[in-house]
């Protein structure tokens, strides 16, 4: 029992990191099959405000991603996607061709587009602190004495004066297998190693396709799994410039009580 204590405490911790810093929710959770870790990278404190909001928040912060999705991707006027926004915000089912995802793309492809101006595709602020599993007591990760020049960081367990010798692993652990999505290892390593990562760096990106799932997502049976999901597209569609994107989402959250139960369109 003491040690399946221990295992969950060990899990628990990996998850608070891995959520920004506080256990998600259970509706979190059960949330995992849908964009949530990858909304956790861009803004890991909307991603709680969302869970916290409520049902009629989140059905409007997805009909708001899913309308400026169509918006920035200048699909909102055109005569087959206007209505699958008003039906939104109706809280009515999807009207064709969003009721079939291939009839839905074949209408996206024989809809003349005028280009509009290169965006690049979004890159989530730089990376947070890397993982570090608990310490036994009296002892602290530090860097490695002699590091190797590979760019990579290394660390060991450091012993504070008059600590007792640590229960440690007989192999090294490298924190490359400690990321999202995986189990921390349940006893703690002696040294970890988190690799270098370069700049991540996307091209341009066809807007559109990333605005139609916006609009699919918002029309979800669950009102969180749709929020997060309708803001993950809007999110992709707005690309470089997501920041915009997301000081309105967490602005609106923020203003909850004063909001109309559907965001007006710009």
């Amino acid at each position: 029992m003491g040690d399946e204590r221990s295992a969950e405490w060990r899990l628990r911790h990996y998850e608070r990191w891995q959520w920004g810093g506080r256990l998600p929710s259970e509706g979190l959770r059960a949330a995992r099959e849908s964009n949530v870790l990858g909304l956790l990278a861009f803004d890991s404190d909307l991603v709680h405000a969302l869970d916290a909001a409520g049902a009629d928040v989140q059905r409007s912060v997805a009909l708001l991603a899913a309308r400026r999705a169509c918006e920035t991707a200048d699909l909102a006027t055109v005569p087959w996607v206007a209505p699958a926004l008003s039906a939104l915000a109706e809280g009515q089912p999807l009207p064709p061709p969003f009721d079939d995802a291939a009839r839905m793309w074949e209408a996206l492809r024989s809809t003349p587009l005028a280009p509009g101006p290169p965006v690049r595709g979004a890159v989530p602020p730089p990376e947070r602190p890397p993982y570090f599993p608990p310490t036994p007591p009296g002892w602290a990760w530090i860097p490695a004495a002699q590091p190797e020049g590979d760019g990579a960081q290394h660390h060991e367990l450091g012993r504070l004066p008059g600590s007792p010798p640590p229960v440690v692993s007989d192999d090294k652990l490298s924190a490359a297998r400690v990321d999202v999505g995986d189990v921390p290892a349940f006893v703690t390593p002696t040294a970890l190693t988190h690799p270098a990562r370069p700049p991540q760096v996307r091209g341009p990106i066809s807007q559109p396709h990333f605005a139609l799932p916006a609009v699919l997502a918002a029309a979800g049976s669950s009102p969180l799994k749709a929020a997060l999901d309708a803001v993950w597209h809007a999110l992709e569609t707005y690309g470089e410039h997501y920041p915009e994107l997301l000081r309105e989402i967490r602005a609106y959250c923020a203003d909850e009580p004063g909001k109309e139960a559907h965001p007006s369109p710009r």
